[in-house]
């Protein structure tokens, strides 16, 4: 359970007492948490956010593995040359799998919560994939 000092704004874990300053601790649900400024609350969002972030790449590495070593368990069983395209191109679609969903879960992050309102929810997948590719520089002049 997640509370909030309200004389330094510092984040416990739990208590009455904060860790830092002796203030009092209160709830994010609480009426006064609600009084506290905009700067408490996007730490908060980073917080929540980073969590989020760890779970996507964590499933990630889970699901490009399952899909890369799924592939070289297949492959095994084809002939002699279309086992190794087929071990080599299921190894790399695997790494390509992890990348994608790693790369979108730090985006995601980024955009999401640090921009909380500022994105709209659907244009969240343009905003996180646009990063990726390089932008064209207009020439002036």
């Amino acid at each position: 359970m997640v509370k909030i000092c309200l004389a330094c704004h510092y984040v416990n874990a739990g208590g009455y007492r904060c860790t830092e300053c002796g203030g009092k601790l209160v709830m994010t649900s609480d009426p006064e948490a609600k009084a506290l400024p905009e700067s408490v609350w996007k730490n908060q969002r980073v917080d929540y956010g980073a969590r989020r972030g760890m779970i996507m790449r964590f499933l990630a590495i889970f699901i490009g593995a399952s899909v890369g070593l799924y592939g070289l368990r297949e492959s095994f069983g084809l002939a002699a040359p279309w086992s190794r395209v087929v071990a080599v191109g299921s190894v790399a679609l695997g790494l390509s799998t992890w990348w994608a969903l790693y790369r979108a879960a730090g985006r995601g992050v980024r955009v999401w919560i640090l921009a909380k309102g500022r994105v709209h929810t659907g244009r969240l997948a343009r905003a996180i994939f646009a990063g990726w590719w390089p932008r064209r520089v207009r020439k002036t002049g």
